[in-house]
């Protein structure tokens, strides 16, 4: 019979965020049996509510939730293990717990807020300032996980980072797993490719998929297409998916667009619907990245598994993802715009004849090399990981 895990968060990300789709991820392994030895019955958490009074968000958060997760380890509960799922929620493991407890942590950012220092600019990477509640907040955090008996790490960036920072807490490595056979872009039965966004242009289309957080560098990215030649910008066609506004006041993404004469820039916010996100990667020659940190970056694994390009910045954790001698230099305009005209390039010759539209054909070698972060990889790593507790 498999041992039980009681699987933790506090409010239900979507399984369409980084966060929310690692989670989702683990349930749906651990539900259908494959983390070996292992199953779960219960998740733990409750449902977001965007009407939500503060001091009731607040009540919840630190008091009504925790009590909750205490009392279903306490006594006769048949569980073997608690896994708190984002660092974010570290604080609702019980003091003296009755089982073994695991976080895993994407990330460090707003716990121990940073500058970086890139070419001209100082990029914050997590909130500088956080209010009052919020400090004390993250203290909790802290607390959190200095009671955790495994650090589960999705990239070797954060287990340095959690090895400097919680030396006494056990911290492994487990990157993160994707599903990678249900990004294919050929279905098995036809042969066919899967019709991308049909509204689309015949431009060549390029993706940005992620917030507008400083450490995203959107507004480098914008001086890089805006320093593109006018004819070039006219043929090409940019679309954000994500939160366009910065979280810390400042420029929206659109306004650094506009304001660097980036001449088509579409923002479709955060809410796209996972087939109309697959639809923009079959149909885009590239996915930018050109982000400063990141705990584990799904975007690009994500395009690479539909055999789209990525053009991503040498920098952790995502380039951990990226083959060898494929990144970009972080700091470098003139390299950024020149592989975005290697791209155009390739667009341009590719459809010159064509009276209509030929979409990209996906590149078959990307999508064998993300299967080297398939879900069936991460499986085997975590029942190893909870065999060890």
């Amino acid at each position: 019979m498999p041992k039980q895990v009681l699987l933790v968060r506090g409010g239900a990300l979507a399984s369409n965020t980084g966060i929310g789709g690692a989670h989702h991820n683990l349930v749906t392994s651990l539900v259908s049996g494959e983390i070996a030895g292992w199953s779960t019955q219960e998740v733990c958490e409750y449902p977001l509510r965007r009407r939500m009074n503060p001091l009731s968000r607040l009540y919840k958060r630190w008091f009504s939730h925790p009590k909750k997760v205490e009392k279903k380890t306490r006594g006769e509960h048949g569980l073997n293990l608690l896994h708190i799922t984002d660092q974010e929620q570290a604080h609702l493991i019980p003091e003296n717990c009755s089982v073994p407890t695991v976080v895993t942590v994407h990330d460090l950012f707003h716990l121990f807020p940073q500058q970086i220092r890139i070419g001209n600019e100082t990029i914050d990477v997590g909130e500088q300032n956080p209010g009052w509640f919020r400090r004390k907040d993250l203290q909790k955090l802290r607390d959190g996980l200095s009671r955790a008996d495994l650090l589960v790490c999705d990239s070797q960036a954060t287990l340095s980072a959690c090895k400097e920072h919680f030396p006494k807490v056990k911290s492994v490595c487990v990157p993160l797993g994707l599903r990678v056979p249900s990004f294919a872009p050929v279905s098995q039965e036809s042969g066919e490719v899967l019709s991308p966004a049909r509204n689309f242009s015949k431009k060549c289309h390029l993706l940005i998929v992620g917030s507008h957080a400083p450490r995203k560098r959107l507004e480098f990215l914008c001086q890089v297409l805006g320093g593109l030649e006018n004819d070039v910008k006219e043929n090409i066609h940019i679309h954000h998916v994500g939160n366009e506004h910065c979280p810390y006041g400042g420029p929206s993404a659109s306004i650094h667009a506009r304001a660097n004469n980036v001449l088509n820039w579409t923002s479709h916010g955060g809410d796209v619907s996972s087939e109309a996100l697959m639809q923009m990667r079959f149909a885009s020659e590239a996915l930018l990245f050109p982000s400063a940190s990141e705990g584990f970056g799904y975007p690009p694994l994500e395009a690479m598994a539909c055999g789209t390009p990525v053009l991503c910045s040498n920098l952790p954790s995502h380039n951990e993802l990226m083959p060898d001698e494929t990144c970009l230099p972080a700091d470098d305009i003139e390299a950024w715009r020149e592989a975005i005209l290697a791209v155009f390039s390739n667009w341009k010759n590719r459809t010159k004849a064509d009276e209509e539209h030929t979409w990209p054909k996906p590149r078959t070698g990307l999508i064998e090399y993300a299967t080297r972060f398939d879900q069936s990889r991460f499986c085997n790593r975590m029942a190893e990981v909870y065999d060890s507790l």
